[in-house]
């Protein structure tokens, strides 16, 4: 131990260990990335639920207060004794003798927060990239960039978790989110009903908390309006429709329903890296398919829809959508490389296009915007294949 403590002492060594929370938190953050929303396993599942466990005991054990009775309470409870010795014992008993009816001392207390920042940073950092490789539209995204948000702000808040209040309307707030992503692996099911069952056990057990820290129910106010507001979110297809997530996406002719390979215009460099619209080119009468490929967990079932829009070539807006969905697009998960579907249109005018595949009726899935010109490609075509 002198050792290590004659090394800390080192102002290089000190000068690196200030860099060690944000290198930990890039790491950790890299690493979901790359595991998590590519095949989701029971384990990542697992890993969520103990930092979801751990908060809550944490949470719990950070609600702990000295609770006083009332003065009323005291005078009644003496008046009730008859004899002088328990009237003096009753006076003196001003504290109840429940678990959490204690002061933590300043080491504890920051134990414990320090502790709460870990499992919040944790659970921040999975949720943002589940969410964002389920986030296919703008209003999608903005859910992902509070949560991004909050997860840099978690690593300035560790003082700010002695706050039962705060502490607790984060915990409501992952609560429902991780239970968004869990509870379509266990039911294999998404939609409204689910995520309002999770908005609602996720508010039940902060209600769970609360009654057992036996603190005013002012606390409960943040916690009840984040459930609002995500309640009100889902409905408007603001929160991305968690576990599904866009594997890839492509705009063809002359499509093969056998091996899911089909002809397209070959990519630029400026359009691969999307800084160009991908171009088509068809003749006469062609189909135009759109082919895609999503991943949901193993069993999940649920129903796509392909929305077209159409650019108005005076405006450059797009218009209304026009909606395909049939009942083959009845998406099955547990194929890694993801589900392949497709939705195809005949005698579509030249101009630009974008296709969004979406949760039937709820959040966009993923898009694509390319545009569709008459006659033969400036450049080869090639035949590529959705896996």
């Amino acid at each position: 131990m002198e050792f290590v403590d004659n090394l800390r002492k080192k102002p290089l060594v000190q000068k690196i260990e200030k860099f060690i929370p944000a290198i930990a938190f890039l790491g950790g953050f890299g690493w979901d990335s790359i595991t998590l929303g590519q095949m989701i396993e029971g384990s990542d599942l697992l890993f969520l639920l103990a930092y979801y466990v751990g908060a809550l005991i944490l949470l719990t054990l950070l609600s702990a207060h000295v609770i006083t009775k009332e003065p009323e309470t005291l005078e009644a409870e003496v008046a009730q004794n008859t004899e002088v010795g328990e009237k003096d014992t009753v006076k003196k008993k001003k504290k109840h003798h429940y678990f959490l009816d204690r002061e933590w001392s300043e080491t504890w207390k920051q134990r414990f927060t320090w502790a709460v920042q870990f499992c919040y940073g944790s659970m921040f950092s999975a949720l943002v990239v589940c969410y964002f490789k389920s986030s296919g539209s703008f209003t999608t995204f903005i859910l992902v960039v509070l949560l991004a948000v909050l997860l840099v702000c978690n690593e300035f808040l560790q003082k700010r978790y002695e706050s039962f209040a705060i502490t607790l309307a984060l915990f409501c707030l992952l609560g429902t989110m991780f239970m968004n992503f869990a509870i379509p692996h266990l039911v294999h099911r998404i939609g409204f009903f689910w995520f309002f069952l999770s908005t609602l056990s996720s508010f039940a057990v902060c209600t769970l908390v609360w009654f057992l820290s036996r603190r005013k129910p002012l606390v409960l106010i943040a916690p009840g309006i984040i459930c609002i507001l995500l309640i009100i979110s889902y409905a408007a297809n603001l929160v991305p429709p968690v576990p599904l997530v866009m594997k890839q996406q492509m705009a063809c002719i002359n499509f093969d329903k056998k091996t899911y390979s089909c002809e397209l215009d070959k990519p630029t460099i400026p359009q691969q890296l999307g800084f160009t619209t991908t171009t088509l080119h068809k003749q006469n009468a062609e189909k135009v398919y759109f082919v895609t490929s999503v991943y949901a967990p193993a069993d999940l079932k649920a129903s796509l829809e392909y929305r077209w829009y159409y650019a108005d070539p005076k405006t450059g807006k797009f218009g209304r959508p026009e909606v395909i969905a049939t009942k083959g697009m009845q998406l099955k998960g547990g194929r890694e490389e993801g589900y392949r579907s497709y939705a195809n249109k005949r005698h579509i005018p030249p101009g630009v296009y974008r296709v969004e595949t979406a949760y039937r009726k709820g959040a966009v899935i993923g898009s694509m915007t390319f545009e569709v010109k008459e006659g033969l490609p400036e450049t080869e075509t090639i035949r590529d294949t959705i896996q």
